[in-house]
């Protein structure tokens, strides 16, 4: 009885001592931050665009994003320009429809000044994007559509399958 007793101690001590995957989170359980590029069109202006951002997660599961972003426009014969400080709450990086708003600095034909942004998007995948901006300036407000594509910086970034990755899934490399 005694060595019952024993045995059945000693293979609880086993289990109190091995780690339980399902409860723990790990390192690469956290959101990473995300770069990339966009391109887009202002449709109240009639003049295309092109920018980047730096998409930083906050949180433990990123449903919130800090987004410093810049673009340039390409009006006649002149480059303008506006960065953006945004703050984007949404599903993370599961897909989905999200939404924000944020401040920004606007450089349009020789005059600069502060504006504010209203953000509704839709992510497509893990990295593509399409996304309404409505931007208040010089009290009007212009709408842009932007399409962008984003490459995360963390230990998973070539992990999540993309929209434009060549294998179709279930597909090995042999």
């Amino acid at each position: 009885m005694r060595f019952l007793r024993v045995g059945l101690m000693f293979c609880g001590v086993l289990l109190l001592m091995t780690e339980v995957h399902a409860q723990r989170r790990g390192w690469g359980s956290r959101p990473s931050p995300e770069i990339g590029v966009r391109g887009g069109r202002d449709y109240d202006l009639d003049i295309w665009s092109a920018g980047g951002q730096f998409r930083l997660p906050l949180g433990r599961q990123g449903r919130m994003q800090l987004v410093p972003s810049g673009d340039v426009f390409f009006a006649e014969g002149e480059a303008d320009w506006q960065a953006n400080a945004d703050l984007l709450y949404g599903p993370g990086r599961r897909g989905g429809l999200y939404f924000g708003g944020g401040m920004g600095y606007s450089n349009r034909t020789g005059v600069q000044e502060r504006v504010v942004n209203r953000i509704v998007g839709l992510r497509l995948s893990e990295r593509l994007y399409l996304e309404n901006r409505w931007t208040s300036i010089d009290g009007r407000n212009l709408f842009r559509m932007v399409v962008g594509y984003n490459l995360s910086l963390g230990k998973r970034r070539d992990s999540a399958p993309g929209i434009f990755d060549a294998l179709a899934p279930g597909l090995s490399d042999n």
